[in-house]
This record gives C-alpha cells, sequence and structure tokens, in this order.
C-alpha cells in the first residue's frame, strides 16, 4: 500500500509537469492562423545530436525569429493546439487562469504572471503563486471558482482529456487551450505560443535563447566525453523508472549520459532487478518519491551495481525541473550534468 501512494504521488508529479494551450471560438472575422508541431520526443540514441542540429537551424533563422518576435499579433489569433483542436482567441487575454503547473511557470518567466487570476493547487513556482487563487485540485477544475475570476482564457492540462477539455470549455463559455510539451523543443514552442497570446514575444525570444545558451555550454562540456550508464529510479517499489520519451531520458542523453531504461518499453515502466544487474549502471538517480538511499543501497540487485559499489547514488534536488515543460529544466539538465560528469564543472 505504501508503495503505491508513493507511485501515485510521483505520478501526479507527471502529470501537473505538462502543460496545455488551445481555445476555440468562432468569429465573423478572418484569424491570423498559426500551426504548432506536436512531434513525438527524441531517441536515447540521437537526442544529443537532434539538439544541436535544432539549434543550428535556430542559428540560422535568429534574425527571421527577432523580426517575429517584433511582429505584434492580430486578434482574432487562430491556431492548432497540441491536441490537434482548431482554436481561436479573440482577443489577447488580460485574465488567465492555469490549471498546469508548467504553464503557469511559463507565464511568469515571460513576465505575464501579474494577469493570472486563478491556479491549482499543486502550484509552486514561483513563490508568489502561493497567493493566486486557487480553482483545482485532485478532484479536477473548480468550475465555479474558473468563472468566479472571469478569465479570457484557461491554460488546462492536456491529460485532461480533449473531450474533457471541450467538455469545461462549453459548461464555463471560456476559451480553453491545451498544450503537451514532450520534448525540450516543444518547450520553446510553448514559449512562443504563449508569448504570442500575451504580447510578450520579445521575451519569449530572450527565455529561449537563455534556455539554449545554457544547454549549449552544458553539452559543449560534456559531448566528447565517455556516456555514463544510468538508471533513473522514480520508486524502488516496483523498480519504477523512466524510458524512452520521457522527459528525464532525454536529459540524460543531453548530459553525457545512456539511460539503460530507454529500452524499456515505455516512458515509465517497472525494471527488473535481473536486467539492472545485467545492465550494470554506473550512476543512479533517485527522485524524491523513490525512497532513501541507504535503502536502495541495501536492496536486491541495486547493492551489486557499480553505482552502489562506488558509491555513486544520487537524489534529484526537485523532481519539478525534470518533469515539467518549463524553462527550469535547463536546471534538471544542469544538475543531472554535474552528476554524471562533476570533472567538467569544477
Amino acid at each position: 500500500m505504501k508503495g503505491l501512494k508513493v507511485l501515485l504521488a510521483w505520478l501526479l508529479v507527471l502529470l501537473l509537469a505538462f502543460g496545455a494551450m488551445a481555445c476555440s471560438s468562432a468569429d465573423n472575422e478572418k484569424p491570423q492562423e498559426q500551426d504548432i508541431n506536436n512531434d513525438s520526443g527524441a531517441s536515447q540514441d540521437t537526442a544529443a545530436k537532434d539538439y544541436a542540429s535544432q539549434n543550428k537551424a535556430a542559428d540560422a533563422s535568429q534574425d527571421t525569429e527577432s523580426e517575429d518576435a517584433g511582429d505584434a499579433v492580430q486578434f482574432p489569433f487562430k491556431f492548432t493546439d497540441f491536441m490537434g483542436r482548431e482554436v481561436t482567441v479573440k482577443k489577447e487575454p488580460q485574465r488567465i487562469v492555469s490549471l498546469a503547473p508548467s504553464i503557469t511557470e511559463l507565464i511568469y518567466a515571460l513576465g505575464a504572471g501579474d494577469r493570472v487570476v486563478g491556479v491549482t493547487a499543486f502550484d509552486n513556482y514561483p513563490p508568489e503563486v502561493q497567493d493566486v487563487p486557487k480553482v483545482g485540485d485532485f478532484n479536477g477544475p473548480n468550475v465555479e471558482a474558473i468563472i468566479a475570476q472571469k478569465p479570457d482564457i484557461i491554460f488546462a492540462s492536456s491529460l485532461s482529456g480533449k473531450d474533457q477539455m471541450e467538455s469545461l470549455q462549453q459548461s464555463t463559455g471560456i476559451p480553453v487551450a491545451v498544450l503537451e510539451a514532450r520534448n525540450i523543443e516543444q518547450i520553446y514552442e510553448s514559449i512562443q505560443l504563449i508569448g504570442k497570446l500575451t504580447g510578450m514575444q520579445e521575451r519569449g525570444q530572450e527565455v529561449i535563447r537563455e534556455m539554449k545558451n545554457k544547454m549549449d555550454e552544458i553539452s559543449g562540456k560534456t559531448k566528447d566525453l565517455p556516456r555514463v550508464k544510468v538508471f533513473y529510479l522514480l520508486d524502488i517499489n516496483g523498480n519504477w523508472t523512466a524510458g524512452k520519451g520521457s522527459f528525464i531520458d532525454e536529459l540524460i542523453a543531453l548530459a553525457g549520459g545512456e539511460n539503460i531504461a530507454a529500452d524499456a518499453g515505455g516512458e515509465w515502466v517497472q525494471y527488473s532487478t535481473e536486467e539492472l544487474v545485467k545492465k550494470n549502471p554506473d550512476v543512479i538517480i533517485m527522485g524524491a518519491y523513490a525512497g532513501k538511499i541507504e535503502d536502495v543501497k541495501k536492496a536486491e540487485g541495486y547493492k551489486d551495481t557499480n553505482a552502489v559499489k562506488n558509491d555513486k547514488v544520487f537524489m534529484i534536488s526537485n523532481d519539478d525541473i525534470v518533469s515539467r515543460a518549463s524553462n527550469r529544466i535547463v536546471l534538471g539538465l544542469e544538475e543531472i550534468a554535474r552528476i554524471l560528469h562533476p570533472e567538467v564543472f569544477e
């Protein structure tokens, strides 16, 4: 029972990691259109190369991006969200409800935090969000509380489901925007879209540049180093780990590591102790809900790994920086890189 509760707690962190952005409403005026790419995450073997390729292309179009950042968006503004919903926003939102902590973080990062009038009970960053009225919790969004805030737009978690979001929009009459960033490149797309909707395009481009510069700095230090075999433990009760397609998997690859569970067949999977011993990770990184480090070191299978034998078992400082689709993901990348390759960060 304890293991189940711990797993549910971790899954809640993951559910809250992904944000959402879209809205729909008909209008007689012809809206400006924007398409959003919704490709799946980079693979374990190619993540670092894909990132470098993306940055090269981004650098080549930097001048164009700067020009786009200065162009004011014309409303009504029409786009297709990450759930394939065609969305129209009639006017620039001045009152925003965010039902996804990751999106809340991005709104504040872009300097539009003063427009946020409702968040969930799970929003905890930045600190000032604690004072914002709570309009959602374990039971989902509180429709009455949302309506009371008179928002112009609702940013909802895509994991709530397409039908549920359509129902919320119909019941409130308020545009609901759904976004699900599945990889770092899509976080950039999220930032660009929020920037356009809030008139904060320039700040959005600054945030993206800051992220890319930090990631370039980190990858520049680790790209030519030997790959370190890593096992990321989410919960020792059941040996839950992060597989291919998760942010954690992508971060490990970019940090100069090799996720031994990349071939486990899913984003969040149970991993056998036999396979753990066979793959023999050099480093074990634990999430906050994984258990105690000392218990892991004594656990069957774990105690036979090089990670335990060489005292290379670490706990991540904050689950949010490796699971939430926000600009803080670069903090998670740096922390993992420092764990895997401390010699280049001294």
